[in-house]
Protein backbone atom coordinates (compact mmCIF):
# COMPACT_ATOMS: atom_id res chain seq x y z
CA UNK A 1 0.00 0.00 0.00
CA UNK A 2 1.43 3.32 -1.23
CA UNK A 3 2.09 5.41 2.15
CA UNK A 4 -0.19 8.68 3.06
CA UNK A 5 2.83 10.80 3.05
CA UNK A 6 3.77 9.93 -0.12
CA UNK A 7 0.45 10.04 -1.42
CA UNK A 8 0.21 13.98 0.05
CA UNK A 9 3.10 14.55 -1.94
CA UNK A 10 2.18 13.44 -4.91
CA UNK A 11 -1.26 15.77 -4.91
CA UNK A 12 0.51 18.42 -3.99
CA UNK A 13 2.40 18.33 -6.90
CA UNK A 14 -0.45 18.08 -9.26
CA UNK A 15 -1.76 21.97 -8.77
CA UNK A 16 -4.39 23.74 -8.17
CA UNK A 17 -5.40 23.90 -12.21
CA UNK A 18 -5.87 27.18 -13.53
CA UNK A 19 -8.46 26.05 -16.39
CA UNK A 20 -8.34 28.55 -19.44
CA UNK A 21 -11.03 29.67 -22.08
CA UNK A 22 -11.28 27.79 -24.86
CA UNK A 23 -10.76 24.14 -23.58
CA UNK A 24 -13.31 22.11 -21.51
CA UNK A 25 -12.45 21.59 -17.97
CA UNK A 26 -12.06 17.97 -18.23
CA UNK A 27 -10.05 18.06 -21.06
CA UNK A 28 -7.57 20.59 -19.42
CA UNK A 29 -7.76 17.99 -16.28
CA UNK A 30 -6.93 14.95 -18.33
CA UNK A 31 -4.06 16.89 -20.17
CA UNK A 32 -2.71 17.54 -16.39
CA UNK A 33 -3.11 14.20 -14.76
CA UNK A 34 -1.72 12.43 -18.06
CA UNK A 35 1.56 15.15 -17.59
CA UNK A 36 1.45 13.87 -14.06
CA UNK A 37 1.87 10.19 -14.78
CA UNK A 38 4.71 10.73 -17.49
CA UNK A 39 6.48 12.23 -15.49
CA UNK A 40 6.32 10.31 -12.61
CA UNK A 41 4.50 12.40 -9.88
CA UNK A 42 2.01 9.65 -9.02
CA UNK A 43 4.22 6.07 -7.93
CA UNK A 44 3.77 2.48 -8.96
CA UNK A 45 0.66 1.73 -7.10
CA UNK A 46 -0.90 4.94 -5.66
CA UNK A 47 -4.35 4.70 -5.14
CA UNK A 48 -6.10 7.34 -6.91
CA UNK A 49 -9.15 9.39 -5.10
CA UNK A 50 -11.44 11.42 -7.16
CA UNK A 51 -12.61 13.52 -4.68
CA UNK A 52 -9.04 13.89 -3.27
CA UNK A 53 -7.49 14.51 -7.13
CA UNK A 54 -10.60 17.24 -7.53
CA UNK A 55 -10.12 18.73 -4.41
CA UNK A 56 -5.74 19.14 -5.28
CA UNK A 57 -6.60 20.45 -8.83
CA UNK A 58 -9.22 22.96 -7.49
CA UNK A 59 -12.05 21.81 -9.50
CA UNK A 60 -15.34 19.87 -9.06
CA UNK A 61 -15.24 16.09 -9.55
CA UNK A 62 -17.01 15.75 -12.51
CA UNK A 63 -14.10 16.97 -15.18
CA UNK A 64 -11.76 14.81 -13.08
CA UNK A 65 -14.09 11.61 -13.05
CA UNK A 66 -14.17 11.52 -16.66
CA UNK A 67 -10.44 12.55 -17.20
CA UNK A 68 -9.68 9.41 -15.09
CA UNK A 69 -12.13 7.10 -17.45
CA UNK A 70 -9.92 8.26 -19.89
CA UNK A 71 -6.56 7.42 -18.50
CA UNK A 72 -7.58 4.03 -17.66
CA UNK A 73 -8.86 3.61 -21.30
CA UNK A 74 -5.32 4.46 -22.05
CA UNK A 75 -3.45 2.25 -19.76
CA UNK A 76 -2.46 4.47 -17.81
CA UNK A 77 -4.64 3.69 -15.05
CA UNK A 78 -6.46 0.11 -13.50
CA UNK A 79 -9.08 -0.72 -11.64
CA UNK A 80 -7.43 -3.26 -8.66
CA UNK A 81 -8.82 -5.27 -5.73
CA UNK A 82 -12.47 -6.22 -4.10
CA UNK A 83 -13.18 -2.93 -3.55
CA UNK A 84 -12.14 -1.69 -7.06
CA UNK A 85 -9.94 1.22 -6.12
CA UNK A 86 -8.01 3.26 -8.97
CA UNK A 87 -4.33 3.27 -8.80
CA UNK A 88 -1.33 3.40 -11.09
CA UNK A 89 -0.53 0.08 -12.06
CA UNK A 90 2.56 -2.32 -10.91
CA UNK A 91 3.83 -3.62 -13.88
CA UNK A 92 5.54 -7.14 -13.95
CA UNK A 93 9.03 -7.58 -15.04
CA UNK A 94 8.25 -8.59 -18.59
CA UNK A 95 5.57 -6.00 -18.89
CA UNK A 96 8.60 -3.62 -18.36
CA UNK A 97 10.83 -5.47 -20.59
CA UNK A 98 8.35 -5.23 -23.49
CA UNK A 99 8.35 -1.68 -23.29
CA UNK A 100 11.44 -0.52 -23.11
CA UNK A 101 12.06 -2.60 -26.37
CA UNK A 102 9.57 -0.80 -27.99
CA UNK A 103 10.68 2.39 -26.55
CA UNK A 104 14.19 1.69 -28.18
CA UNK A 105 12.83 1.30 -31.78
CA UNK A 106 10.07 4.06 -31.54
CA UNK A 107 11.71 6.79 -29.95
CA UNK A 108 15.48 6.08 -31.65
CA UNK A 109 13.42 5.82 -35.01
CA UNK A 110 11.97 9.26 -34.23
CA UNK A 111 15.21 10.66 -32.94
CA UNK A 112 16.55 9.84 -36.33
CA UNK A 113 13.39 11.49 -38.31
CA UNK A 114 13.97 14.50 -36.55
CA UNK A 115 17.04 15.52 -37.54
CA UNK A 116 15.34 16.69 -40.95
CA UNK A 117 12.50 18.47 -39.64
CA UNK A 118 13.94 20.40 -36.31
CA UNK A 119 15.28 24.08 -36.79
CA UNK A 120 17.19 26.40 -34.66
CA UNK A 121 14.33 27.71 -32.21
CA UNK A 122 13.16 23.95 -31.06
CA UNK A 123 17.18 23.21 -30.83
CA UNK A 124 17.21 25.79 -28.09
CA UNK A 125 14.22 25.00 -26.59
CA UNK A 126 15.69 21.39 -25.88
CA UNK A 127 19.00 22.95 -24.96
CA UNK A 128 17.09 25.13 -22.28
CA UNK A 129 15.47 21.82 -21.29
CA UNK A 130 18.56 20.04 -21.32
CA UNK A 131 20.45 23.19 -18.86
CA UNK A 132 16.97 22.71 -16.13
CA UNK A 133 17.67 19.16 -15.82
CA UNK A 134 21.32 19.71 -15.23
CA UNK A 135 20.34 22.32 -12.81
CA UNK A 136 17.82 19.96 -11.12
CA UNK A 137 20.10 17.38 -11.24
CA UNK A 138 22.49 19.54 -9.06
CA UNK A 139 20.24 20.23 -6.48
CA UNK A 140 18.92 16.70 -6.68
CA UNK A 141 15.18 18.09 -7.76
CA UNK A 142 13.84 15.20 -9.08
CA UNK A 143 10.54 16.68 -9.66
CA UNK A 144 11.62 19.10 -11.77
CA UNK A 145 14.58 16.84 -13.46
CA UNK A 146 11.53 14.16 -14.25
CA UNK A 147 9.34 17.29 -16.07
CA UNK A 148 12.63 18.60 -17.81
CA UNK A 149 13.36 14.93 -19.18
CA UNK A 150 10.20 14.80 -20.40
CA UNK A 151 9.83 18.28 -22.35
CA UNK A 152 13.38 17.44 -23.60
CA UNK A 153 12.05 14.06 -25.46
CA UNK A 154 8.67 15.75 -26.07
CA UNK A 155 10.75 18.41 -28.22
CA UNK A 156 13.16 15.97 -30.18
CA UNK A 157 10.24 13.73 -31.31
CA UNK A 158 7.34 15.95 -32.00
CA UNK A 159 10.26 17.30 -34.77
CA UNK A 160 9.73 13.92 -36.50
CA UNK A 161 5.90 15.71 -37.65
CA UNK A 162 4.42 11.63 -36.90
CA UNK A 163 1.25 12.22 -35.33
CA UNK A 164 0.54 8.61 -34.81
CA UNK A 165 3.99 7.65 -33.92
CA UNK A 166 4.07 10.61 -31.23
CA UNK A 167 0.87 9.25 -29.67
CA UNK A 168 2.30 5.49 -29.55
CA UNK A 169 5.31 6.99 -27.81
CA UNK A 170 3.75 9.10 -25.58
CA UNK A 171 1.18 5.78 -24.56
CA UNK A 172 4.60 4.41 -23.59
CA UNK A 173 5.79 6.92 -20.99
CA UNK A 174 1.98 7.16 -19.89
CA UNK A 175 3.03 3.54 -18.41
CA UNK A 176 6.39 3.68 -17.53
CA UNK A 177 6.17 7.10 -16.31
CA UNK A 178 6.08 6.18 -12.54
CA UNK A 179 8.71 4.24 -12.63
CA UNK A 180 10.89 6.34 -14.11
CA UNK A 181 11.16 8.46 -10.82
CA UNK A 182 12.47 5.06 -9.07
CA UNK A 183 15.04 4.86 -11.63
CA UNK A 184 16.67 8.21 -10.65
CA UNK A 185 17.74 6.80 -7.26
CA UNK A 186 20.06 4.58 -8.84
CA UNK A 187 23.72 5.63 -8.17
CA UNK A 188 25.29 8.20 -11.07
CA UNK A 189 21.78 8.02 -12.93
CA UNK A 190 22.05 12.14 -13.38
CA UNK A 191 25.33 11.59 -14.60
CA UNK A 192 25.09 9.06 -16.98
CA UNK A 193 21.64 10.35 -18.15
CA UNK A 194 22.68 14.19 -18.26
CA UNK A 195 25.89 12.47 -20.29
CA UNK A 196 23.51 11.16 -23.23
CA UNK A 197 21.38 14.31 -23.63
CA UNK A 198 25.01 16.22 -23.94
CA UNK A 199 25.28 13.79 -26.61
CA UNK A 200 21.99 14.52 -28.03
CA UNK A 201 22.33 17.97 -28.30
CA UNK A 202 25.45 17.29 -29.83
CA UNK A 203 24.46 15.53 -32.48
CA UNK A 204 21.21 18.04 -33.05
CA UNK A 205 24.03 20.97 -33.91
CA UNK A 206 25.48 18.56 -35.89
CA UNK A 207 22.62 17.12 -37.74
CA UNK A 208 23.69 13.83 -37.34
CA UNK A 209 20.74 11.22 -37.38
CA UNK A 210 22.50 8.20 -36.59
CA UNK A 211 24.31 9.75 -33.16
CA UNK A 212 21.19 11.30 -32.13
CA UNK A 213 19.91 7.86 -32.50
CA UNK A 214 22.63 6.11 -30.50
CA UNK A 215 22.07 9.01 -27.72
CA UNK A 216 18.46 8.35 -26.91
CA UNK A 217 18.59 4.46 -27.04
CA UNK A 218 21.76 4.86 -24.45
CA UNK A 219 19.35 7.28 -22.54
CA UNK A 220 16.58 4.82 -22.75
CA UNK A 221 18.83 1.32 -22.04
CA UNK A 222 20.71 3.34 -19.09
CA UNK A 223 17.23 3.99 -17.75
CA UNK A 224 16.10 0.62 -18.00
CA UNK A 225 19.34 -0.69 -16.08
CA UNK A 226 18.85 1.74 -13.26
CA UNK A 227 15.97 0.77 -12.59
CA UNK A 228 15.82 -2.73 -12.59
CA UNK A 229 18.60 -1.94 -9.96
CA UNK A 230 16.43 0.08 -8.09
CA UNK A 231 13.79 -2.73 -8.19
CA UNK A 232 16.14 -5.38 -7.21
CA UNK A 233 17.51 -3.31 -4.52
CA UNK A 234 14.27 -1.96 -2.43
CA UNK A 235 12.18 -3.40 0.38
CA UNK A 236 10.21 -0.80 0.43
CA UNK A 237 7.69 -1.65 -2.55
CA UNK A 238 5.19 -3.58 -3.62
CA UNK A 239 6.15 -7.29 -3.25
CA UNK A 240 4.70 -8.02 -6.91
CA UNK A 241 7.38 -5.51 -7.99
CA UNK A 242 10.31 -5.69 -5.72
CA UNK A 243 10.43 -9.47 -7.23
CA UNK A 244 10.48 -8.10 -10.29
CA UNK A 245 14.20 -9.88 -11.43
Amino acid sequence: MMDRTAERDSRSRLGPLALTDGTTAQAQVYLRLREALISGIFRPGEEISLRRTAAALGTSVTPVREALRQLESDGGLEVFGGNRVLRVPILTADQLADIRDIRLQLEGFAAAQAIEGIGPAQIRLIANASAIMQRAADAGDADLYLESNWRFHALIYRAANRPILMSTIEGMWLRVGPLIRLAVTAPFHFERSMESHRAAEAALQARDADALQAAIMRDISDAASDLELTLTASSDLPTSMSALT
